[in-house]
């Protein structure tokens, strides 16, 4: 048995990381736009 198949990451696990990043990028990118909006420096 190789060791990639005995160690392989659950499909799942990956692509609910995947969005979780998107997700974050996305709430800070709103956040920083807001702040332009606003006038902040």
């Amino acid at each position: 048995m190789k060791k990639q198949d005995k160690y392989k990451t659950p499909q799942g696990t990956v692509a609910l990381m995947v969005i979780f990043i998107l997700l974050i990028i996305i709430m800070w990118g709103s956040a920083y736009l807001t702040l332009l909006a606003r006038g902040a420096t």
